[in-house]
């Protein structure tokens, strides 16, 4: 009884949350074990410093600005950390991995769409709840953090 308490105040059951389980733990496998071009310590320089970028902004848009709520609107909970600190790392890592390519625009696109698909479930399955936000918002912001932020956060730990 008090354990199941415990595990409802930490969200793990949360609506919709299932999903972001699945996908962040997809992306972190895939992330660990598919990167060529990333060193090991790049990956854990990478992971610290978009994780903290991804809970900033959690902060900021979730809170400060009370745009929308993820789970239950309370700060900190499991799915938080995977939708917020996980999942995006990977995900910055992922598209790190090959930057560097002839295709950087197409990467860009595509993780772009990647990330606004994944925000549209999130809010079709109930996890995150809109307060006036629109996933389409959001697009301006993954196009600038995939084409401008990442590459020079990259650039940044290897000099």
């Amino acid at each position: 009884m008090y354990w199941n308490g415990v595990l409802t105040r930490m969200g793990i059951f949360a609506k919709g949350s299932w999903f972001i389980y699945i996908i962040g733990s997809i992306l972190l496998f895939l992330s660990l074990t598919i990167t060529k071009n990333i060193s090991r310590k790049e990956w854990f320089l990478l992971f610290g410093m978009v994780g903290f970028y991804g809970w900033m902004l959690d902060i900021i848009l979730f809170y400060l600005f009370d745009f929308m709520d993820s789970g239950k609107p309370a700060i900190g909970e499991i799915p938080d950390i995977f939708m917020f600190v996980i999942g995006p790392a990977a995900t910055a890592i992922l598209f790190l991995n090959r930057y560097n390519t002839p295709t950087k625009l197409i990467r860009v696109l595509f993780f772009s769409i990647f990330s606004f698909l994944i925000e549209y479930i999130l809010g079709k399955l109930g996890f995150l709840k809109l307060k006036g936000w629109k996933p389409v918002y959001s697009i301006p912001f993954y196009l600038l953090l995939f084409g401008i932020v990442l590459p020079w956060t990259l650039k940044l730990i290897r000099k």
